[in-house]
């Protein structure tokens, strides 16, 4: 298997010519929405996670990274110059050098350099303005002639993507008052991609191709942001031509949208991440019972129907997860443990099992839900029946929290909690139901909280531990396990799943440090080492993984052509984060 960061570990230099030649904005307005339920603020901070370019993810537009990666294909393939035209590693895999791309300006007509670029990471230092996940440097950055290379502790073969492509240059000015105040706001964003600010509004932003674009003339004469609650008004506005790109979750987008005008409605949905149940184990978790044991996080894991938030929550757009490493599969099944333990151990047989069997087809020496709590220290179900031959168990009654007799027990508490996602997401928020009509039945108590829209969900789930206990959440995807585990095991960064579900694990850290310096090209050294966070994640499960998340991705060709799609899957497709500048500049208009 040949890895992004194998190829990295060399110098890179590839041809400038990745993006568009267009020398005139002929297209029509491309109307785009990554994502809906977002409360609009006038505020382009891109390192806030609450502005409105980051919850949009419409940072990259405007600041752009200085290497695009393909985070769907991990060969050379997907590497393509940006900002950068090229970079090294050096010192054993510590230091990391980047060579500019020169002659780039800002959309003021400043000039972009190195100064700007040891800024933006200098700028990270600040633990409250890194949430992009760069690892923590050793030193500032040092610049010399066109080149600026940066200094880690520790080596970061694993850490281009968000390095290089998911951290946003920033002009020196500006990088200095966010390293400052990282939640400063910025109502007029500059930057030096294709777009800049045209207009706001709290219900629609409008983008201006930028007149100092290093990479020519935009092929598109604006881009439109609008304010979309929901999912279903998002395909209202496909239908009707009010929306020509969409990044969440259109409902039977096939017969909805697609089958409408198979000649210009499109829809491709790359499996992209693992899709997991984030747990609060803080100790103001308001109120969760039963979380922190371990036990019980297993039980759940094992007793939620997959296929049932597949075929129901997603439409069958996106896959039941099938492994408890939490891999993304079929992607990632060379780091898989070669005795098969974890390839399919959260499968469930048949295509619409009984939930109240909750029996998957390799449990950790053959137990179910009910060997799972039981040898936990929980009590059954006083009304309970269980048959060991058939690994059948149900409750006799569902455990809603108003009888403890229909209800898992220990030490006189019952299992309780609620899954929190926005209504306006309403894939999420339909597996939230279906969750709680599964494991009620198998003697937990769980039930749905409703976040109204993405903005006070975020913020509760990232800032606010006592307003939430679990949350259906997408991963971070990436062509290497490393990218997802980090963001679901890193104790140190205080922008982690970890960090926000109160969770560490010291080998965990462990494992990912040594992942860090593992050169990917010696996979003896390193498939124990990924193995040993696979491992973390199928016991400990601090997330349980549900669903392979699709890149979500429905758009129209009747503007323009050149789209990623299943037969030219040039880029990770959706609307947003770093990819959006280089799509966008392989568009053409039609005529």
């Amino acid at each position: 298997m040949t890895s992004l960061v194998g190829v990295a570990a060399l110098l890179i230099a590839v041809a400038c010519n990745a993006t568009s030649t267009s020398t005139t904005s002929g297209g029509k307005p491309l109307i785009a929405e990554p994502t809906t339920g977002v409360t609009f603020s006038e505020d382009f901070n891109p390192y806030d996670g609450n502005s409105v370019t980051s919850s949009m993810g419409t940072q990259s537009i405007v600041n752009e990274p200085l290497i695009e990666f393909d985070q769907l294909d991990a060969t050379a393939a997907g590497t393509h110059p940006w900002l950068a035209l090229s970079y090294a590693f050096q010192n054993s895999g510590k230091d990391l050098q980047v060579t500019l791309r020169q002659g780039v300006k800002f959309s003021d007509g400043s000039a972009f350099g190195p100064a700007d670029v040891a800024a933006t990471f200098k700028m990270l230092e600040n633990p409250k303005a890194n949430t992009r996940g760069v690892p923590t440097q050793a030193s500032d950055p040092t610049v010399s002639g066109n080149n600026v290379t940066l200094h880690f502790g520790s080596a970061q073969y694993t850490g281009l993507f968000n390095i290089l492509s998911n951290t946003f240059m920033m002009k020196a000015s500006v990088a200095n008052q966010i390293a400052q105040d990282p939640t400063v706001v910025i109502k007029v964003p500059l930057g030096t991609g294709p777009f800049m600010l045209s207009s706001y509004s709290s219900s629609l932003i409008k983008w201006k191709p930028n007149p100092n674009y290093w990479g020519g003339t935009p092929p598109e004469s604006e881009i439109d942001t609008p304010s979309i609650a929901t999912n279903a008004a998002a395909s209202d506005a496909l239908v009707s031509g009010q929306l020509d790109w969409a990044g969440n979750d259109i409902p039977n987008v096939y017969a909805n949208y697609v089958n409408l005008n198979p000649l210009t409605n499109h829809a491709w949905f790359a499996a992209g991440s693992t899709v997991t149940l984030w747990f609060n184990l803080n100790p103001g978790n308001g109120g969760a019972t039963g979380i922190n044991d371990t036990a019980v996080r297993k039980a759940v894991s094992y007793g939620v129907d997959r296929n049932a938030l597949a075929l129901l929550g997603e439409s069958g757009y996106e896959n039941p997860a099938t492994s408890s490493s939490g891999l993304i599969l079929p992607n990632q099944s060379a780091f898989l443990p070669a005795d098969g333990s974890m390839k399919n151990d959260l499968a469930i047989g048949g295509s619409v099992p009984d939930a109240a069997t909750a029996k998957a087809n390799n449990l950790p020496a053959g137990m179910d839900v009910y060997d799972i709590l039981k040898s936990g220290g929980w009590t059954p179900p006083a009304t309970s029946s269980y048959d060991s031959g058939k690994g059948v168990f149900k409750s006799g009654g569902n455990c809603d929290g108003t009888n403890s007799a229909n209800c898992w027990t220990k030490g006189g508490t019952i299992i309780k909690f609620s899954v929190y996602d926005p209504v306006p997401f309403s894939d999420y928020w339909e597996n939230a139901a279906l969750m709680s009509q599964e494991l009620q039945p198998l003697g937990m108590d769980v039930t749905t909280k409703p976040a109204q829209g993405y903005s006070d969900w975020n913020t509760n789930i990232t800032s606010q531990p006592s307003q939430w206990q679990t949350a259906i959440h997408w991963g971070n995807g990436g062509s290497i396990p490393y990218i997802q585990y980090q963001n679901w095991f890193d104790s140190k960064d205080a922008n982690s799943v970890a960090h926000y579900q109160g969770w560490s694990n010291a080998d965990a850290d462990a494992a990912l440090r040594q992942y860090e310096s593992t050169d990917p090209s010696d996979t003896a050294s390193l498939y124990p080492i990924v193995q040993k966070l696979e491992k973390i994640m199928s016991t400990e499960v601090p997330d349980a993984p549900l669903l392979y998340g699709a890149d979500w991705n429905v758009f129209s060709s009747a503007k323009y052509t050149g789209w990623p799609n299943q037969s030219h899957p040039y880029m990770n497709p959706s609307p947003s984060g770093p990819q959006m500048p280089y799509i966008l500049m392989q568009l053409k208009p039609v005529s």
